[in-house]
């Protein structure tokens, strides 16, 4: 009814459900869901502050949402577990980590609204037809450029950095434990190259990947038939 209510809260009303209600049960579980999440926080971390309630956390929260997927319940579970998980690790790697979380999210809202969930829900009729493994070759296949072209755009990123915001530390860097310098021609050279080839390669493997699903999309709806 949420669902409902959230898409055509008229025709929700019609059948019998009064939408000011159904939204004001949502919005009580929400608040419910996020006492629980703060008190466990609060015993987790033994420290409770004011950035708990500011407009960062706030933020971080929405991100995990659409990262997720709201279209679905397991969807802000998802996000929550990645963007945590994320947050965690990309910290300790780089100092710009959030720089990284708001082109995760620029890239789920353009190429994937419906979110994690959205893309797993995607493949529901490959699962229940048993052959959602005729796809996995090619996602794989697709998988080794993606890497390449996104290690292409942190070293852009992590270089750039570097020189206009961390001058003062000088231009020696390291990336994946590799010592260079950033002023040098040479690294934004290679990055250059993996950037380029490697989305030249992602655009070129794409192709796979649509065969790959049409094929399999095409015997999930004859099985189905049979």
């Amino acid at each position: 009814m949420c669902n409902a209510v959230r898409d055509n809260p008229e025709r929700a009303q019609f059948v019998g459900y009064n939408p000011q209600t159904v939204r004001f049960i949502a919005f009580c579980l929400s608040g419910l869901f996020a006492g629980i999440a703060g008190g466990l926080a609060a015993i987790n971390f033994e420290i409770v502050n004011s950035g708990y309630v500011g407009a960062e956390q706030s933020g971080t929260v929405l991100l995990a949402t659409f990262v997720g997927g709201v279209g679905n319940f397991i969807g802000p579970v998802l996000g929550a577990i990645l963007v945590t998980y994320l947050q965690v690790m990309l910290s300790d790697v780089t100092e710009i980590w959030q720089l990284y979380f708001g082109l995760l999210f620029i890239g789920m809202v353009m190429f994937a609204p419906g979110g994690l969930a959205g893309l797993l829900m995607m493949h529901a009729p490959l699962w229940h037809a048993g052959v959602v493994h005729r796809v996995l070759p090619a996602y794989l296949l697709t998988l080794v450029p993606a890497l390449i072209t996104l290690m292409g755009v942190s070293l852009i990123i992590e270089m750039s950095y570097r020189l206009l915001v961390k001058a003062s530390d000088g231009t020696a860097m390291t990336f994946l434990r590799v010592p260079f310098d950033a002023a040098g021609p040479l690294p934004w050279l290679v990055a250059a190259v993996l950037l380029v080839g490697g989305f030249w390669a992602f655009r070129r493997t794409w192709l796979v990947v649509a065969d790959a699903w049409n094929d399999a999309i095409l015997r999930a709806r004859t099985r189905g038939r049979a």
